[in-house]
Order: structure tokens, then C-alpha cells, then sequence
């Protein structure tokens, strides 16, 4: 790996460098309008190393419940988060294929609240 802006993902036995590489040939569809949610999804995606961004829903209400989180900004920035995590973990092959950005994954979110 000679980039070291992801040399702690390297380090992850998660992902490890043939992870890393799958993520910079892959297509994160995390992006959006001009809402919060977008933008954090966005911002993690590229922080991960994704190859590309493409054009995607983000559900905030299934990434971010109320039971949760109930202030918008906070149930934003979670859903944000998870839809970039679950594009993370489909690029990747983690477990089970994961669902696409906005739906609510099989059970429920691994490991609970992020």
C-alpha cells in the first residue's frame, strides 16, 4: 500500500490491503442533494478510499430511528454514517451482502448504535 491516508484501514485484518484495493475500484452511491446526510456519507465514502461516487438514497428514518437518535442534525449525521459503512461492507464482502445505502439491513445494525 503506498498511499498512507489509508494505512490503518490496511492494518485492519477486515480489510487488509486486497480490501483497500477492492474499495478504490469500487463505486460508493452515497451521494445526493444538498442534505446532511449526503454529505457525511459522502466525506466518509471518500475517506475510505472509494474509487468512484455515484447518485444514491440515503433512508434516514431506517439508518437513523428516532428511538435512537430524535435530533435531525444527530439522526443525519448517523444515517450518513451507516449508509457509508454498509457500502463499505458490500464493497468489501463483509458477512452477508449488505444492503443498499437507505435500506434497513437484515436484524438490525451489527454491534448496535455507532
Amino acid at each position: 500500500m503506498d498511499d498512507p491516508r489509508y494505512l490503518r484501514q490496511v492494518l485492519l485484518a477486515e480489510i487488509g490491503p486486497e480490501g483497500q484495493a477492492r474499495l478504490g475500484e469500487a463505486t460508493a452511491r452515497v451521494l445526493g442533494g444538498a442534505s446532511l446526510e449526503h454529505e457525511v456519507a459522502e466525506r466518509y465514502a471518500r475517506g475510505a478510499g472509494f474509487g468512484a461516487l455515484a447518485e444514491g438514497a440515503i433512508d434516514v428514518a431506517a439508518l437513523a430511528p428516532r428511538e435512537l437518535v430524535a435530533a435531525p442534525a444527530a439522526s443525519a449525521v448517523l444515517a450518513g454514517a451507516r449508509a457509508a459503512l454498509a457500502e463499505m461492507r458490500a464493497a468489501l464482502a463483509v458477512g452477508r451482502r449488505a444492503a443498499p445505502a437507505g435500506a434497513r439491513p437484515e436484524g438490525g445494525e451489527e454491534g448496535g448504535p455507532s
